[in-house]
């Protein structure tokens, strides 16, 4: 674990930090044997970045968490907040809400804070699980943040973890799927930054759509 990145987060968070780690890691081995870390070897070593995932199952921000090797904060929709155990321990990972289907500028002036203090952010580009388990169109938050606040952005292929929490399903199942988390390199930003920011983001969504497809496709 990237433990130098975790010494500026709260001391209840840093405390659990590591025996969470171990627990998800020890859950993984059961019920997802063939589970596989892809690419991380090309993640940037320190500094905030937004990590940009598909979105198959409600367990993919435990995978990418775990996967990661840091801590990270996460964007999530605002009705999980309000489930009364869930609530709390998504507050307490350092999840934050965001009203769906509109757009929430409190939501991203807060994940802007987040990359200012040097934190990691996952935002799910679809912004919600596909239910049928295909690439669903990219909304523009995350080349929003990205272009705004010049940060690294990872591209993140999940592959099966829907075999491992089936969509709409709120606890994991053993399967002997290969489920693979796999880190693409950060997206190339520079030649946008001069454009208007409408075509920006489009052409920043294009990259994004192209590299996770790139990730998704099976080795």
């Amino acid at each position: 674990m990237n433990k130098e990145n975790v010494g500026d987060w709260p001391l209840a968070y840093r405390a659990a930090y590591e025996p969470a780690w171990l627990a998800v890691g020890l859950a993984l081995k059961v019920l997802s044997p063939r589970f596989h870390v892809m690419g991380r070897g090309s993640l940037p070593r320190r500094g905030a970045m937004i990590f940009a995932p598909n979105h198959l199952s409600d367990i993919d921000p435990i995978l990418v968490g775990f996967s990661a090797l840091r801590p990270l904060s996460f964007m999530a929709k605002k009705p999980l907040f309000d489930i009364a155990v869930l609530g709390p321990m998504m507050r307490f990972a350092n999840a934050f809400p965001v009203e769906q289907n509109s757009p929430d500028r409190a939501a991203l002036r807060q994940a802007e804070e987040q990359l200012k203090m040097g934190h990691s952010l996952v935002i799910f580009p679809e912004g919600q699980c596909s239910p049928n388990g295909e690439l669903q169109p990219l909304l523009p938050g995350v080349a929003l943040l990205a272009l705004k606040c010049n940060v690294p952005v990872i591209p993140v292929g999940i592959i099966n973890s829907n075999q491992l929490m089936p969509y709409a399903k709120v606890l994991p199942r053993f399967t002997t799927s290969e489920v693979k988390v796999k880190f693409a390199p950060p997206l190339a930003m520079d030649d946008l930054k001069d454009l208007p920011s409408r075509e920006a983001r489009a052409l920043f969504n294009k990259r994004l759509e192209t590299a996770l497809r790139g990730a998704l496709k099976q080795e």
